[in-house]
């Protein structure tokens, strides 16, 4: 199957399934706009498997969008109400706003995940510069029964307030 065939049909699952989420949204049908937008990411997970075009990073994307598109209309639906009087006057509820609040904090889980995988970050705060004479640790040799010399050593002292602000000490 052609490649942006499958990319115009994996869209047009979502498109749909969009489309019929908002249809029973607009009728303040939560409960079969919820069964519309499962259904829809169910089918376009199992497509995507299917065609063995599934990408965690997009299935993320979408993860977190549904989930922030559900917590406005949550928000939209039991958070926020119009009373009669006085004209045009807004209640606010506390339990819609704490769902809504709850599903967005929930909906950022995926993109968070994603971003600590493809962080390349990975450098640890005290790194040990390697001497002349120094080796690289050998993982294959890694015998953590052995004491090291230089930590068992007595020719160490306490590193003062001052010292420590500094930056300017050695870990040897």
């Amino acid at each position: 199957m052609n490649q942006n065939l499958k990319k115009i049909a994996r869209g047009l699952i979502l498109v749909i399934g969009l489309l019929l989420f908002f249809s029973s949204l607009l009728n303040n049908h939560l409960n079969l706009s919820l069964i519309y937008l499962t259904s829809t990411l169910i089918i376009w997970v199992l497509y995507g498997l299917i065609l063995d075009d599934f990408d965690v990073r997009i299935f993320a994307w979408v993860i977190s969008a549904t989930g922030f598109l559900l917590a406005i209309s949550v928000f939209v639906l039991y958070g926020v109400e119009e009373v009669p009087h006085p004209v045009g006057a807004i209640v606010f509820h506390a339990g819609g706003i704490a769902g809504a609040l709850g599903m967005g904090l929930f909906s950022l889980f995926p993109l968070l995940i994603i971003h600590q995988l493809s962080s390349k970050k990975t450098t640890s705060p005290a790194t040990h510069k390697l001497n002349e004479n120094d080796t690289a640790p050998d993982p294959e040799n890694d015998n953590d029964t052995a004491p090291d010399p230089e930590l068992d050593s007595d020719e160490w002292e306490f590193a003062t307030e001052d010292e420590l602000q500094s930056g300017k000490w050695e870990t040897t």
